[in-house]
């Protein structure tokens, strides 16, 4: 019997090959939490971090930043909802972003997950937002903030409040004690 002998082929080629095989989804257009699924964008909102004067004067020392993070959630059309605690039984995607030197953040380029859309019994999904020191001086969360969390619609356009102090501080301002859904004007373009 007689062996044939394979020639190698050059990386470049393989590669090339390889590319060819797998589906041709636009990095752009696939969402981070769902990497093999469409995206939907998300209308464009701001935050703005309020510090207190003591929270403001730890992260300048200690050369802090703050990180915003958006969930998107909803209820799901009868039949199409699966557990996802904490989240609600649809789970659309996240993203995050630092803030600015203002304390401010645009979230003008969020995508959430198209599957995920598709099976949400109302669009205008929830949004919930979490503010956190970025824990680039700290390895712990420095901030103790008001948990903004109601439908897109409430934050869509505009720009929403959030107060943050100090999470070892013991009484947390009165705005974060009541509502820390705040709006205070529209999203700066």
């Amino acid at each position: 019997m007689r062996q044939v002998r394979l020639k190698p082929v050059p990386a470049l080629i393989v590669m090339a090959l390889a590319s060819l095989a797998i589906p041709a989804f636009s990095k752009s257009r696939q969402s981070k939490d769902h990497p093999n699924d469409l995206t939907v964008p998300v209308p464009s909102f701001s935050i703005a971090v309020r510090l207190s004067e003591t929270a403001q004067l730890q992260l300048q020392k200690m050369h802090e930043t703050i990180l915003v993070i958006a969930y998107f959630d909803g209820d799901a059309l009868p039949g199409q909802g699966q557990y996802n605690a904490p989240f609600r039984d649809v789970y659309l995607g996240s993203d995050q972003k630092l803030v600015d030197s203002q304390n401010m953040t645009i979230f003008d380029t969020t995508k959430i997950s198209q599957s995920g859309w598709n099976r949400l019994a109302n669009k205008d999904y929830f949004l919930t937002i979490n503010i956190v020191s970025a824990r680039h001086a700290s390895k712990n969360n420095l901030l103790w903030c008001g948990v903004p969390e109601d439908r897109l619609s409430t934050f869509q356009g505009k720009t929403t409040e959030v107060s943050c102090d100090l999470i070892n501080d013991h009484n947390p301002p009165q705005s974060i004690q009541g509502s820390a859904l705040k709006s205070i004007g529209n999203s700066p373009k």
